[in-house]
């Protein structure tokens, strides 16, 4: 079991950096949207003229992007989070509260209002959370490397 214990801390090594680059990708969809969106308000040329300056389609490639991050990625992060059972508390405990608050994203999307903005507040903290485990992770030295450290002597 140890050795799935293992590929499952290097897949979460893994995913939480993909996690860190992919929400960063996430704020840029978001906000490449809803400047879009604004042309539809702000434009006197697009009212006058009836063109299409933007519309509801102009925030699908964040609604997508943010369906696979909390829908299949975030099950798997949660599956390889509690398969790795990481003996660092503090990083178990990270590793399995992160992909829920990734889910709960999607329900705060959904329901909209003032939630939206629970919304990006949430999307803040779990940028938080996928960054400080993904440098947690990559720094943190193997097992076997700590357990010859402390038996070999120092000069």
């Amino acid at each position: 079991m140890s050795g799935v214990r293992r590929g499952a801390r290097v897949l979460l090594k893994w995913l939480s950096a993909l996690y860190v680059v992919l929400i960063v990708v996430q704020v840029f969809l978001a906000g490449e949207g809803v400047f879009r969106l604004r042309n539809v308000y702000d434009s006197d040329t697009c009212k006058q003229a009836g063109s299409n300056c933007g519309g509801s389609t102009t925030l699908d490639p964040h609604r997508i992007l943010g369906f696979i991050l909390t829908e299949p990625l975030a099950l798997l992060f949660l599956i390889a989070a509690l398969v790795a059972w990481h003996p660092n508390r503090r990083v178990r405990i990270v590793s399995i509260v992160a992909p829920i608050l990734t889910f709960v994203q999607l329900l705060l999307a959904a329901v909209g209002k003032w939630v939206g903005g629970v919304h990006v507040l949430n999307a803040i903290l779990i940028l938080g959370m996928y960054g400080w485990l993904a440098y947690t992770l990559w720094h943190e030295r193997p097992a076997a490397q700590e357990a010859g450290a402390a038996v070999i002597p120092a000069d």
